[in-house]
């Protein structure tokens, strides 16, 4: 029997063992929201392409001279060939129009102290003012965008500014949920005092998908070691991931473990020291990742979203897979059991942290998710958490990054 260990090592066992895909398809950028860079994205062209005007104003090449000649008018967009421009001249130019090469400043409208059809009359202004120059932003051959990063509106963009259409992304493993247990309905069913619905399938299904990942409700498996062995071998040529929720504990009735043994999983670890989740298991299963999750939808959800959805990321081929988090000041003492890791469920507000109802609810709850914005993870040794002590909090919308800072001094 495998030994029960820390979420630390949980977490880390199973991001140790998983290896990035190879595996990529190219794609149109407009398709590509979520999805993460196979490649580098390197610069096709300077940005801006030319020099070009910040303000609609006049251009004019800087000399002592303060009133200039209105000599021509140019037009965003205008292609044109170079022309001659003496000192005591200027053009008429509209923001983003192309600067002429022999044109160093351009001075806005309204700055200037007398305008006409024939001339202006300018200030004193710094030489090269109010002109964006050629590749200031953006150099033609640099990296723009590095593999592994998760495409976003912004990079989107970015790319459709550089006239880049198609991208190579990583393609994201085939994921299936399954549920377990006889006490089971699906939510169309009818149910009577003595079954429940199947909850864990449709929240993990969610939550799977609001962090980019498509997965398939395979259903319910009955509790009998026959049918979880037949359904699970179907299933692990099928799927680079199976995620199943009840059924890992240690009673008479809980067949998932062995089915998985029966299959040839090498398990990581087989329970956990959390409150809630302590019934979680993770291994392989020949080339197929396995999350054993508890069957109590609470603990269920909360160990997918800290321990399966960073794995997913990096199976997925992303930079960026650990949990980013904040600093928050904890506004109410609560106690814990000093055995046990814990992960507490709280709102996030103005800097500071509450766990929720003073941390006196189960793990068959859902109150307490859909109360809270974040999640806090509590190391073994402590009996209470006092009022004031600064916790790191990961908030359910927190952006990955590339650190594993989360897990050192936890509170």
């Amino acid at each position: 029997m495998l030994d029960i260990i820390s979420y630390k090592e949980a977490f880390f066992k199973c991001i140790d063992n998983v290896k990035p895909t190879d595996l990529y398809k190219n794609i149109y950028v407009e398709n590509a929201l979520g999805e993460f860079l196979a490649e580098d994205i390197v610069a096709k062209r300077n940005a801006p392409v030319f020099n070009n005007s910040a303000m609609d104003g006049f251009g004019f090449k800087k000399s002592d001279n303060t009133k200039l000649k209105v000599i021509k008018t140019i037009y965003a967009g205008d292609k044109y060939e170079n022309f001659e421009i003496k000192d005591d001249e200027c053009v008429r130019i509209m923001t983003g129009a192309k600067v002429p090469e022999n044109i160093d400043t351009v001075i806005p409208i309204e700055k200037c102290k007398e305008v006409n059809e024939n001339y202006i009359v300018i200030p004193e202004i710094k030489k090269g003012a109010n002109i964006r120059l050629k590749g200031e932003e953006i150099k033609k051959g640099e990296v723009l965008v590095k593999k592994g990063e998760e495409i976003t509106p912004e990079i989107v963009a970015l790319l459709a500014s550089q006239g880049i259409v198609n991208v190579k992304i990583f393609v994201k493993p085939k994921i299936a949920i399954i549920s377990t247990g006889n006490e089971l309905k699906e939510p169309w069913e009818m149910a009577d005092e003595e079954e429940i619905y199947n909850v864990n399938s449709y929240s993990l299904h969610a939550l799977l998908k609001s962090k980019g990942f498509d997965s398939d409700v395979m259903g319910i498996v009955p509790d009998t070691l026959e049918k979880s062995m037949e359904f699970i071998k179907k299933l692990k040529d099928k799927y680079d991931v199976i995620i199943t929720t009840g059924g890992i504990s240690f009673g008479d009735a809980d067949f998932i473990y062995k089915a998985f043994l029966k299959n040839s999983l090498k398990p990581f670890f087989h329970g956990i020291m959390v409150k809630p989740g302590r019934p979680t298991m993770a291994g392989v299963m020949d080339d197929t990742f396995v999350f054993a999750m508890p069957g109590n939808p609470l603990s269920c959800y909360l160990n997918t979203f800290a321990l399966a959805v960073p794995v997913l990321r990096k199976m997925s081929g992303a930079g960026k897979f650990f949990y980013d988090f904040v600093y928050a000041k904890n506004q109410k003492a609560f106690k814990i059991n000093a055995k046990k890791d814990h992960t507490a469920l709280g709102k996030l507000e103005n800097g500071e942290w509450k766990v929720f109802g003073n941390y006196k609810y189960g793990s068959g709850m859902l109150s307490p998710l859909f109360n809270s914005n974040s999640l806090v993870i509590i190391n073994q040794g402590k009996d209470i958490v006092d009022e004031g002590v600064i916790l790191k909090v990961i908030p359910f919308n927190t952006d990955f990054c590339e650190s594993n800072d989360f897990f050192n001094d936890l509170f």
